[in-house]
């Protein structure tokens, strides 16, 4: 018997299985795993976001601010803040970037940039493999579009090494070239890329590296500048100088092989040293407080704006009057030195008819000290406060120019501090004294005599209602200024005395604008560096508005005017004939008052011509420091307002103080002796009364009555 064993396979289908596989891995795999990428992509742009908009990125882009001079002239840049980042960017257009530059960036950053659509495929595959052939990561092949993208949106990318990230930014690369031109995107780029030293941008860049504009960059400046695009912080210049230079010299040569330059200009910018400039810092330099006071306003009035920056904030500052305010400052305030302590200044200058302040000094050197104490100290004022108990005065119609007061010993008891209080002025008394010429005096006596006369509440209201804010003692004391006050809000009194009782407000910001959106513009008509549209345009703004609105300044009529021509004519007779005499040296009118504190601790004169008012105060900021026996206000503060408004007023025209009377002023010659009408052909003291209140008897005449004194006061 013959047994046949027989393959069970042979004709059967098992050798058809591992075609069968073959087939499918080379035909169904792809097909499977490009629906798997398929799905992968469409999950990771799902929730893409919309192509962002560059043109309101450049609109709304954080940016440097400038703070310009009344000329025009650069007086600060003052950096954004956006967010946790601090820094400085200024826009410009692609036209005005040089072609070296453009040029360089391209080579470091994308060469194929105009012949690609926003992802370049090529340099992908090329990166790819030298990574992987160096085994870690030493190029990439980010598109300039594909980092726009990237920073325009960085958390909607996020910031993860993954696939999903690349993808998702290569996807936003196509959809931004395809909304927004080549040059609108490198233009963006430009202008938004880290460089830096807190600059962002080329232009900012070129001012952070080399201290010059971005259009005077030589080839060699170019190419770092592109190179830092890598590692702002590796290749950081100032700190690593030999990477800086090495990144620099690969950026060149990748110009050279894409044909950008010549062998022989690439090896010329290549034997260059890197030669550093850092920027002058502006902010600091010209008129310090004033712009650092400039900077609190804008910053405390518009935060966000500031923050994001991109301002032009046009102000009302004469750098050429404010340099040499602070040299005469400083000058003056050796004069005055005790051992080896130097007082400190405070000064301004502020033209009253247009409420700008044209120059303004905190102290007598800017630095680490940067306390303004024209505008943050509380010092007392002495005798310059009494323009405010003599106004309370006359405004109630207690006193005129022509009371006769009693100019004799005051004397009262503190129970609070167990002292007697006698207050006097100079070594003397003069007996019978009129209220004009105890005002041109600084006499105390008679001072504290109208200040019971008007009340201490009228006092403060006054000065309250007139801007003071400090806290005031409704004491006798008040009378001769024991209660402090800030230099700018004292000066802010008489500004509205020399303008007739309207509202002033000090204006140093005077215009500022983000591009051609004016944000706030205070420009009166009369403002000498208005062009002529402009100054039509505020003319027609300004039109129905009062004194007051002109300025931009709340209150409108703050004194009547009456009692403000009073006080002018009284300031003007301490110029004339008071304590200020020396001041007619300057030979054109002007008033004023000087102030000096207990033992010449403090010393100030505040006064004003028919255009400008002048402030000036002195002293020690530890106040048991005092400025020695010559140190009161005559002597050690109208000194250097006498030098401030010589600079200020130059050859302008001399402009009467005061000027005409207001309406329902009348002009009588009073004597001396008895506060009564001068008899016709006597000596007598020609004073401004409101209509009706000027006396009507005529000095020695029969029938008429010497002034009661023993009324006039508590303490005679």
């Amino acid at each position: 018997m013959r047994v046949v064993v027989t393959n069970r396979r042979d004709g059967g289908w098992w050798w058809r299985l591992p075609v069968l596989a073959v087939i499918w891995l080379v035909i169904a795999a792809p097909i499977v795993a490009g629906l798997v990428i398929a799905s992968t992509l469409r999950h990771w742009a799902r929730d893409l976001p919309d192509v962002p908009d560059l043109a309101a990125w450049r609109a709304q882009a954080a940016q440097t601010s400038l703070v310009l001079a009344a000329d025009g002239s650069h007086l600060a840049e003052l950096p954004f803040r956006d967010g946790p980042v601090v820094g400085h960017r200024m826009l410009v257009p692609l036209d005005a970037q040089p072609p070296l530059l453009v040029e360089a960036v391209l080579a470091a950053e994308d060469v194929r940039f105009f012949k690609h659509r926003g992802v370049d495929y090529p340099a992908i595959v090329r990166a790819a493999w030298m990574n992987y052939q160096a085994g870690r990561v030493v190029e990439g092949a980010s598109t300039i579009t594909q980092q726009v993208a990237r920073n325009l949106l960085p958390a909607e990318i996020g910031s993860e090494r993954s696939a999903r990230r690349k993808v998702r930014e290569a996807l936003l690369a196509r959809m931004i070239e395809k909304r927004w031109s080549k040059r609108e995107v490198l233009e963006v780029y430009l202008d938004f890329v880290f460089l830096g030293e807190g600059a962002y941008g080329m232009a900012a860049a070129a001012r952070a590296y080399f201290d010059r504009d971005v259009g005077q960059l030589d080839l060699a400046q170019a190419a770092l500048l592109a190179g830092l695009i890598q590692s702002p912080g590796r290749l950081d210049p100032f700190h690593h100088p030999e990477a800086a230079k090495a990144r620099r010299d690969e950026v060149l040569a990748r110009m050279a092989r894409a044909k950008l330059i010549d062998e022989p200009a690439r090896a010329k910018a290549a034997a260059e040293p890197i030669t550093l400039v850092r920027p002058h810092p502006s902010y600091g330099t010209r008129v310090p407080w004033y712009t650092e006071q400039v900077r609190q306003l804008v910053a405390g009035a518009l935060p966000e704006d500031f923050a994001r920056g991109g301002l032009v904030i046009e102000t009302a500052a004469l750098p050429a009057l404010g340099t040499q305010l602070a040299r005469d400052a400083a000058a003056h305030a050796q004069t005055w030195k005790q051992g080896s302590k130097t007082p400190q200044i405070a000064a301004l200058v502020w033209d009253h008819r247009t409420g700008y302040v044209e120059a303004l000094v905190g102290g007598t050197a800017w630095g680490a000290d940067k306390f303004d104490r024209m505008t943050q100290s509380c010092r007392q004022p002495g005798s310059a406060f009494k323009p405010l108990v003599y106004g309370a005065a006359l405004a109630a119609g207690a006193i005129t120019p022509g009371t006769a007061l009693r100019d004799a010993p005051v004397s009262e008891y503190d129970e609070v501090t167990n002292t007697h209080w006698k207050p006097k002025s100079g070594s003397h008394f003069r007996g019978v004294v009129l209220a004009q010429d105890a005002f041109a005096a600084s006499l105390n006596a008679p001072a504290i005599d109208v200040f019971d006369r008007a009340g201490a509440p009228a006092v403060v209201a006054l000065a309250k209602k007139l801007g003071i804010t400090s806290t005031l003692v409704e004491l006798r004391p008040l009378a001769l200024g024991a209660s402090c006050v800030k230099p700018i809000e004292l000066a802010r009194v008489f500004a509205i005395i020399a303008r007739g009782g309207w509202a002033i407000a000090p204006r140093l910001a005077v215009r500022i604008r983000r591009g051609d959106d004016v944000m706030f513009d205070a420009a009166v008509p009369e403002d000498p560096a208005l062009d002529v549209s402009r100054r039509f345009d505020r003319f027609a703004a300004l039109a129905a508005a009062d004194p007051a609105e002109r300025l931009s300044a709340d209150g409108g009529a703050l004194l009547d005017e009456h009692v403000a021509y009073q006080l002018q004519d009284m300031m003007a007779a301490v110029v004339d004939r008071g304590t200020a005499a020396a001041a007619a040296s300057l030979g054109r009118p002007a008033a004023g008052k000087t102030g000096t504190t207990n033992d010449n601790t403090d010393a100030w004169f505040i006064g004003f011509t028919g255009r400008a008012l002048a402030a000036v105060w002195i002293g020690f900021d530890d106040p048991t420091t005092k400025l020695g026996p010559t140190g009161d206000g005559a002597h050690a503060a109208l000194p250097l307002w006498m030098r401030a408004i010589r600079a200020a007023e130059g050859d302008r025209p001399k402009l009467p103080v005061p000027g005409a009377p207001p309406p329902g002023m009348e002009r009588a010659t009073i004597d001396r002796e008895t506060g009564l009408l001068a008899a016709p052909g006597a000596p007598g003291l020609p004073l401004w009364f409101r209509a009706g209140t000027a006396p009507t008897e005529v000095s020695g005449q029969p029938g008429t009555s010497a002034t009661d004194f023993g009324a006039t006061t508590r303490e005679f």
